[in-house]
This record gives structure tokens, C-alpha cells and sequence, in this order.
């Protein structure tokens, strides 16, 4: 179980999705590489954009149930959502990993139960 708690009174979603378009260290450009080294070209043979996740959030933070996350009620913070492992729990995650989560106001924790 995950929750992710908004630290500040609104999320920033322009910085987010500035963090979320900058390419990560240490990989390189694609049109720098030539086509065949490429490789999965079609849209099948591509993983999910951070971008994608992004828009995913917020969504998620207007309508929580309809995307796999609950909003905590009786808390001190600004807001708290709480997600059971699985898809919502590693689209925060990958969110949090290269900092957009960061860049929205979002603090992600691991539930200790």
C-alpha cells in the first residue's frame, strides 16, 4: 500500500509535465541513434510515457475511485490518497522515481501496515 499526500495548497502541474518531458540521465536522444538500433519503431513495441502518467494523476486526484486510488479523510495534510499495490501503485512510483511527483507538490510513502 502506497499514499501520496500533496504538500502544497495546489499541485504544479506545469513543472510536472516540464520534469516529466526532460529526458532522463544518461539516455541518449532517439533521433541520435540510426532507425535500426531503434528497434520496437510501432506503438505496440513502446512502454508507457511518464507523460502518460502524468495525465494519469490528474485525473486520478479529480476522481480518485474511477482510477484506482482512495482519498483519505481525517488527515492534517493538504490532501492523501491511498492505493493498493498494483498499476496505481507503480505509476506513482515511476512518477516519484524521476521526480515529477516532486515538481506537482506530491510526496509518495510506503504504508508501514
Amino acid at each position: 500500500m502506497v499514499l501520496l499526500e500533496l504538500v502544497s495548497p495546489h499541485p504544479d502541474w506545469t513543472s510536472a509535465l516540464g520534469k516529466a518531458l526532460e529526458r532522463p540521465p544518461g539516455v541518449p536522444e532517439r533521433r541520435s541513434r540510426p532507425r535500426e538500433e531503434r528497434g520496437g519503431e510501432g506503438a505496440s513495441g513502446r512502454g508507457r510515457r511518464l507523460a502518460d502518467d502524468l495525465a494519469w494523476l490528474r485525473q486520478a486526484v479529480d476522481e480518485p475511485a474511477e482510477h484506482g486510488i482512495e482519498e483519505v479523510r481525517d488527515t492534517a495534510a493538504v490532501a492523501v490518497w491511498r492505493s493498493d499495490s498494483g498499476d496505481p501503485a507503480a505509476r506513482l512510483a515511476r512518477l516519484r522515481d524521476r521526480g515529477v511527483l516532486d515538481a506537482a507538490g506530491f510526496l509518495l510513502h510506503d504504508d508501514p501496515r
